[in-house]
C-alpha cells in the first residue's frame, strides 16, 4: 500500500471513529440524565433513612477539620460520634438492594472509626481516615442524602499514592497533611 493510501485509510478509520462516538453535548446530556436517574432512585429512600446519613455526613465533616487541624483528641471524639452515628441508621423500608450496600458500608464505617479511636497518633488516625472516606462517597454518590452541594477532593501525595475525601467548602483543606501541606489536593467533582 501507498504512503497516499496509508494516509487516507487512517483518516477514514479516525473519521468512522469518531462518527461512532456521541456528539459531547449528548455525551453530557447521556452523563445529566444518569445522575438524574439517580437522585429520583435516592428520592424514593425513606425519609428517616435519609436524615441518618445527613447527621452522618456532619460527624465525618467534623472529624474531617480534627484531622485538618491535626487534633487527635478531637478526632477520637468525632470518630466516636460517627462510629454512633452509623449503627443508628434506620433502615426500616429501605428497599433490600440498599439496604445491602449499606450494610457493606457500615461494617467498613464501625471497622475504620473503630480503628481510629484507639489511638491518638494523628497519623495513624489519618490512615484510618481514608477508607472512611471512600465509605462516605460511597454513601454520597448511592443515596445522595443531601440538599447541598458536596465536593469530592483527592489529594495525589498520600503515602505513595492518592487519597480522597468529602468537603463542604470549595477550598481544599487537605485531612491527610493538616498544616504541612493544608492545600496540597484537587476538587474532582461536586456530588
Amino acid at each position: 500500500m501507498s504512503t497516499d493510501m496509508r494516509y487516507i485509510f487512517i483518516l477514514l478509520l479516525i473519521a468512522f471513529v469518531s462518527a461512532c462516538q456521541p456528539p459531547e453535548e449528548e455525551q453530557a446530556q447521556q452523563m445529566q440524565r444518569q445522575l438524574e436517574l439517580q437522585r429520583e432512585a435516592a428520592d424514593d429512600l425513606p425519609f428517616n433513612f435519609k436524615t441518618d446519613l445527613d447527621s452522618l455526613l456532619t460527624d465525618y465533616f467534623a472529624l474531617k477539620n480534627a484531622l485538618v487541624e491535626s487534633d487527635s483528641t478531637a478526632g477520637v471524639e468525632y470518630g466516636e460520634q460517627l462510629q454512633e452515628q452509623a449503627s443508628a441508621v434506620r433502615t426500616a423500608r429501605v428497599d433490600p438492594d440498599n439496604e445491602g450496600l449499606w450494610m457493606g458500608i457500615s461494617q467498613i464505617l464501625d471497622r475504620e472509626t473503630e480503628n481510629l479511636i484507639n489511638t491518638s497518633d494523628i497519623e495513624e488516625q489519618r490512615l484510618h481516615f481514608e477508607p472512611i472516606s471512600e465509605a462516605m462517597i460511597q454513601v454520597v454518590e448511592s443515596f445522595h442524602p443531601v440538599g447541598y452541594t458536596i465536593y469530592h477532593q483527592s489529594c495525589p501525595m498520600v503515602r505513595g499514592g492518592s487519597a480522597d475525601w468529602l468537603s463542604r467548602e470549595e477550598q481544599i483543606a487537605n485531612p491527610y497533611h493538616g498544616d504541612r501541606m493544608l492545600r496540597c489536593g484537587e476538587t474532582i467533582k461536586q456530588i
